[in-house]
């Protein structure tokens, strides 16, 4: 899956992308996409093929939230033939916890319902690729990236890490409002990306080591963390035994010492998985703990 900068362009991120998928027990597995009214406008979007219509779960599967790893502290109540989600104190928001600890920001918009794509008429957000929803992939083999550079937000798609890349959104990172990361999420890997105009997309881009560089990257931090000649050297050996091709996620961890974590992606068929993760010191040597 190639794809080449712009001359003069530097390649700030690289990983797998796609739009995200609700975890709260109403809507796990589910995704909607709204105007600013909350309507439903999977249907208005130009170009995009048919998808099957997601409706929310019902008090059984709502309560059922054990088998998700969701600890529910809210009761499901049927009111007029639809179900409310209530708490125990009877307002009108819900208190989830997953087994992980995280517990939802906005319950509106993350447990009683899932936009992943929220954009009024003409928005940018309405210009996304269908490509990023898997419900409407050409085929189960395609994969869609995100690439960011210090000038542009892309987006690429390929049924195959060996065939080039087609460039699917293509967008001056100036149209990037900024983004924010949603530790509540399927893989605590979401991030909803705001643009100027005010729309916004919710992504799932796979790990929460990515997704705390994407936010990095779309708050302003454009400056690529690189790692001087001992750590460089550290991070070969260490990932000599990976399985190639494999690409790194670096992040600053304590900027003025000169620690750094990275993280190792190896390309395995057409997936890319974790395959592990290291933190040094400014002299390239492991930071325990």
């Amino acid at each position: 899956m190639d794809w080449y900068p712009a001359s003069g362009e530097t390649p700030l991120f690289r990983g797998v992308a796609a739009f995200a998928s609700g975890r709260a027990p109403q809507v796990a597995g589910k995704r909607w996409f709204r105007d600013e009214q909350g309507r439903d406008i999977s249907a208005e979007l130009p170009g995009w093929p048919p998808a099957p219509t997601h409706q929310k779960r019902g008090e059984k599967a709502a309560k059922a939230g054990r088998g998700l790893g969701i600890l529910g502290k809210a009761t499901a109540v049927v009111v007029a033939g639809t179900i409310e989600l209530l708490s125990p104190s009877g307002g009108s928001n819900v208190t989830f916890k997953g087994s992980d600890g995280a517990e939802p920001t906005d319950p509106a918009l993350e447990v009683e319902d899932f936009p992943v794509l929220w954009a009024a008429a003409g928005s940018t957000a309405r210009t996304a690729p269908f490509q990023l929803d898997p419900e409407r992939r050409p085929d189960v083999h395609y994969r869609t990236d995100l690439q960011l550079t210090d000038l542009r937000f892309l987006v690429l798609g390929s049924a195959s890490v060996q065939l080039p890349a087609e460039v699917l959104w293509d967008l001056p990172l100036a149209e990037v409002a900024g983004a924010v990361q949603h530790a509540f999420s399927t893989h605590g890997a979401d991030v909803t990306v705001t643009f100027a105009d005010g729309s916004w997309v919710r992504l799932d881009v796979g790990d929460k080591g990515s997704a705390t560089k994407v936010v990095a990257i779309l708050s302003g931090q454009t400056e690529p963390v690189t790692l001087n000649a001992a750590q460089q050297a550290a991070v070969d050996s260490w990932s000599s035994a990976l399985p190639k091709p494999v690409e790194f996620v670096v992040n600053s961890v304590d900027a003025a010492a000169g620690v750094v974590s990275v993280e190792a992606k190896a390309h395995v068929g057409k997936k890319v998985v974790d395959a592990g993760s290291i933190t040094l010191d400014a002299e390239g040597k492991p930071v325990l703990g």
